[in-house]
């Protein structure tokens, strides 16, 4: 007879180290939260640079250190001083990133002419 040890799986806070969020289980409502997040800002940015996307793949981490936190604040635990100060921090830089990425929207592409006469007549561009 074999006996197998389930790996006994840590729960993920917001004091987690970086490398042991970037190893995250797609499957965790952690990572659903990051992928998410970066499907939003990606369909708000439409095609974005390099640049662009660099931002929003920190932004979605920090949404996910911002919700970790609030999550702890909210279960009734004691705020303590550090985690205040690190609360503001991460949401100041979160708005500063979602600024830099761009709070518009990328305008979409204006119609082709082929596409304009291929419309049904009535319905505006």
């Amino acid at each position: 007879m074999s006996t197998t040890h389930a790996k006994k799986i840590r729960s993920v806070g917001y004091e987690t180290r970086p490398d042991r969020l970037a190893k995250l289980d797609n499957r965790t409502r952690e990572a659903a939260l990051v992928r998410r997040t970066r499907d939003a800002l990606t369909a708000h940015v439409k095609n974005p640079s390099v640049v662009q996307a660099a931002l929003i793949e920190r932004a979605a981490w920090m949404t996910l250190r911002i919700n970790l936190l609030e999550a702890r604040f909210s279960s009734g635990e004691a705020m303590s001083d550090h985690a205040a100060k690190q609360y503001i921090a991460l949401s100041n830089a979160l708005r500063r990133t979602l600024d830099a990425i761009g709070i518009q929207a990328t305008p979409a592409r204006p119609l082709t002419l082929a596409e304009l006469i291929a419309q049904p007549q009535g319905v505006a561009a």
